[in-house]
């Protein structure tokens, strides 16, 4: 009787190694989102790929970039224009959303919050904040930035100033800026979406812009713009930085929502929590649970499966369940290969997230077969 058994175990396991392979396609998610960066916003014809793209590879939301550097792929009156578009009075914003009507992909403005500038080169158009307004940077230091010595060191090290300059999220006229310049995309374009990227600190350390400081030194009645709040006592610094950038994203949530009831918010994040709150100030946990965002994309770019399922981990530890399907995963195309992504993608259905989102269309475009190949996950 054993020996049978033994036998009709090893059959089974035979049988179960012929059976076809089975895989998880991205069928079982709502969200097939893509990045597109800015560099593929400057032409009708560059716009019109895009969304054949998207449309033959079956994404359904498309994250373009409007707002790279402190400029604007769009018209506006508060943002100077992109060096990009100097020659031309093309709306690269108005024009993808025209294009998408009658298709079924949403369009998603995808706006760089504080980072601000990243070349050894001055900024070419006169109105950039940098050369306007180098009050409003931030900096490791607690002293005025000094925009022109600081890039003359980045021409001889580009790594002197980290990825370069960042407004700061603790200065007030920072806030009403950014502010007004949301106000002025919901006034003039219907969107499916605000896409926030950048919507951190440069890394540990920074935060130390004067003016913050200052408000932070004499902190007797809640965060700056909010005189009426009334706290009970000084908070540490680390929560002062948090709670900047999460009170720019509470209120901009309750702007969009009042123009665009059914606009999308989003925030690409970074993918360990704990990283994103203590060295970033992105405490997205809560901007998710408490309905400032309604989608929360971490950039988990990583080509490690190991690392990558980690990070799937410490999500599914620290976010309540219900909140599973408004969490859309990024994943990296640029550094691995399409059969990586692949089972990452899996990886991202087996946990039930709501989707995925790749980044980015630039690989796709240099390296179509790439797109091919990975397709067979998407449809």
């Amino acid at each position: 009787m054993i020996q049978f058994w033994n036998l009709f175990r090893r059959a089974t396991l035979v049988a179960l190694l012929f059976l076809p392979k089975l895989e998880l396609h991205a069928d079982t998610f709502n969200v097939k989102a893509l990045w597109v960066v800015r560099d593929y916003m400057v032409s009708p014809e560059k716009i019109d790929d895009i969304i054949k793209f998207a449309e033959e590879n079956y994404y359904n939301h498309l994250f373009v970039q409007i707002r790279g550097r402190g400029d604007a792929y769009y018209n506006s009156k508060l943002v100077p224009r992109s060096h990009l578009l100097k020659d031309s009075d093309f709306d690269p914003l108005d024009y993808i959303l025209r294009k998408a009507r009658g298709t079924q992909i949403k369009i998603h403005a995808w706006f760089n919050v504080y980072y601000l500038w990243s070349s050894p080169q001055k900024p070419l158009q006169d109105g950039h904040i940098l050369l306007n307004h180098s009050e409003w940077i931030d900096t490791k230091l607690p002293d005025e930035v000094d925009v022109g010595l600081m890039l003359e060191k980045m021409e001889k090290d580009r790594k002197v100033n980290g990825e370069g300059f960042y407004l700061a999220p603790t200065h007030p006229e920072v806030e009403a800026h950014l502010q007004n310049i949301i106000t002025e995309l919901l006034q003039n374009y219907r969107l499916g979406g605000i896409h926030f990227d950048y919507i951190r600190y440069h890394d540990l350390g920074f935060g130390m812009n004067p003016t913050g400081l200052k408000f932070f030194l004499t902190y007797e009645s809640g965060m700056p713009g909010l005189p009426s709040m009334k706290i009970k006592e000084k908070p540490s610094f680390a929560d002062f930085k948090r709670t900047a950038i999460t009170e720019f994203v509470k209120k901009a949530s309750m702007r969009i929502k009042a123009y665009q009831p059914n606009c999308i918010i989003s925030a690409a994040v970074k993918p360990n929590i704990y990283n994103a709150r203590n060295t970033f100030g992105q405490e997205w946990d809560l901007w998710l649970t408490g309905g400032y965002i309604d989608w929360a994309v971490p950039m988990n770019y990583t080509g490690s499966n190991q690392l990558f399922d980690n990070n799937l981990e410490i999500i599914s530890e620290n976010i309540p369940r219900k909140y599973t399907d408004r969490i859309i995963m990024g994943i990296g195309a640029y550094n691995q290969n399409s059969r990586s992504t692949g089972q990452k993608i899996y990886r991202t259905g087996k946990n039930n997230y709501g989707g995925i989102s790749i980044f980015s269309y630039t690989v796709f475009e240099k390296n179509p077969s790439y797109a091919k190949q990975l397709i067979r996950y998407l449809k």
